[in-house]
This record gives C-alpha cells, sequence and structure tokens, in this order.
C-alpha cells in the first residue's frame, strides 16, 4: 500500500504531465482531443484495475499517447508515425519530470504499440495491452459513431460514399494501412476496412468483452443505414 508521501509526489507528476500534454492536443477536437484522451483513461484504468496492471502507467500512458495524432491525421506525411513520435516526445517529458527510467519505459512501450493500423509493434506489457484496448473501444460503438462523423466533418469527407472496397484500398490506402488523403476517406470506409475487425484485435478479456457489445452496434448501425441510403428502409 502506498503511503501519503508517495500518493501527493504521484498527484503532482500527473498535474504535471496534463498540463504538458494539454499544449499539445488540438482544442475541440473529439477525435484526438482532450475529450478522447479522457474517455480513453477512463476506459484503460477500468480495464487495468480488472486486469490487474499498474494503474499510474497506464494513466501517464494515457495522457501522452496521442499527442502527435492530431499533426498525422492533418499534415499526412509519408513515413510519420504518431506513435513513435509520441514515444519519443513522452520520453523526454518524463525524464524532464525526473521520473524513474523504468517507469518511462514502461509508458512509452505502451505509446509506441498503441496503434491498430500499422501494428508494427505489438503490445508486450498488461499496461500496453490496456491502453492499446482502451483506445480501440474508442473507436467503435456509440462512441465510436460519433467520433467517426466528428472526423469526416474534421476533414471535409463525405460520412457514407459508395465505393468498391478493393478499389478504393488500391488508391488510397498506403502498404502499410495508413491513409494516402483523408480528404477522400469516409466513416463507411473506415468502417469496412478497419473498425468491423477491431473486436477481434482485443489483447485482454475486459476488452473483448467491451468490444463485442460495441462492436455489434456498429454493425447494425451500419448495416440500417446502408439500407436507408438505398431506399430499402
Amino acid at each position: 500500500m502506498k503511503d501519503e508521501t508517495s500518493v501527493k509526489l504521484a498527484d503532482s507528476i500527473l498535474t504535471k504531465v496534463w498540463e504538458i500534454a494539454d499544449s499539445y492536443y488540438p482544442k475541440g477536437d473529439w477525435a484526438h482531443g482532450r475529450s478522447h484522451i479522457e474517455r480513453v483513461l477512463r476506459t484503460a484504468l477500468e480495464i487495468g484495475n480488472r486486469e490487474g496492471a499498474d494503474l499510474e502507467i497506464i494513466e501517464i500512458s494515457a495522457i501522452l499517447h496521442d499527442i502527435f495524432a492530431s499533426k498525422e491525421k492533418h499534415f499526412g506525411v509519408e513515413g510519420f508515425r504518431h506513435e513513435i513520435e509520441a514515444s519519443k516526445e513522452a520520453r523526454n517529458i518524463l525524464k524532464t519530470l525526473g521520473l524513474a527510467d523504468k517507469t518511462v519505459d514502461a509508458v512509452c512501450h505502451c505509446i509506441e504499440s498503441h496503434r491498430k493500423r500499422t501494428g508494427k509493434i505489438q503490445p508486450q506489457t498488461i499496461e500496453a495491452k490496456c491502453l492499446f484496448d482502451a483506445d480501440k473501444l474508442d473507436c467503435v460503438g456509440a462512441v465510436g459513431i460519433v467520433r467517426s462523423a466528428f472526423m469526416a466533418l474534421d476533414h471535409g469527407q463525405e460520412f457514407y460514399k459508395q465505393e468498391d472496397i478493393d478499389d478504393y484500398e488500391r488508391r488510397n490506402i498506403r502498404p502499410d494501412g495508413t491513409i494516402i488523403d483523408y480528404a477522400q476517406h469516409s466513416s463507411n470506409l473506415e468502417y469496412e476496412l478497419s473498425l468491423k475487425e477491431v473486436a477481434k484485435r482485443m489483447y485482454t478479456e475486459t476488452g473483448r468483452k467491451l468490444a463485442k457489445e460495441r462492436s455489434s452496434f456498429m454493425d447494425e448501425f451500419y448495416s440500417r443505414l446502408g439500407k436507408e441510403l438505398k431506399g430499402i428502409l
């Protein structure tokens, strides 16, 4: 059990991490701004609590995991991976705050392995798996639908596009799974190419249970939306 001094120290560090992180997250960005971070944090802590993970590692990781996500989404630079760059930046931030190397390494691994699209680094620790699952859960279910609508609007996309999926993938998706031109993307294309498979990629038992229910809701939504747009319903 932690003593009062260590708890106060942890709270002080977290306050400083939040203050620094806030300068990276764009205001009003429901997809990758502070609201997303807070949702992922709540879910990650819930998963971590059920899975017996180190909650301090999860909390710091969740706060910092997307500090460069908006930069990647809006500039679309080939080869720029927000999870890798965020991990590097987090290391600098946490070392400046005086955190132990073991803690810094654990946090940085969580951040560098949270990406579903490229998946170059797989989460190895329970904390990394909790963050991965929580971040993916924010992409599905009712929250995922609203988040997808926000991203479509933010990037000037149509919400729903009739496309041959294979042709679109050849035209606008890089070999590593990243999107070439976000303006050509849409909510339903993101669902077809990525979100409908999220539930299969969960690492924790808790994540799998939550993803199954959320994904079922999203599947029904896009199925009905397609039928309504075709005039079937």
